[in-house]
């Protein structure tokens, strides 16, 4: 999974307080500028951070579809 400049990771907004789409605003080394698409305040996020907050949260989105399906089903059944 590339991290480019311009792409939009999920990740924790402080002031948001909640997780909200970042924008990637700048890259150096293994450090990312990384910028609330909500209120627009920026982070520096070392990469692995990154990239692990990103796969929990795809894994957690992965479970709540899941489920959403396998109910479905269920529901259709009865």
């Amino acid at each position: 999974m590339e991290i480019d400049v311009g792409s939009t990771r999920i990740f924790f907004c402080p002031i948001c307080d909640v997780d909200t789409p970042h924008s990637i605003r700048a890259a150096k080394a293994e450090m990312y500028g990384i910028m609330c698409t909500n209120c627009t305040s920026g982070s520096i996020v070392n990469e692995v951070d990154l990239r692990v907050y990103q796969l929990k949260w795809e894994e957690e989105l992965r479970e709540i579809l899941d489920n959403l399906v396998e109910h479905s089903f269920e529901s259709d059944d009865e």
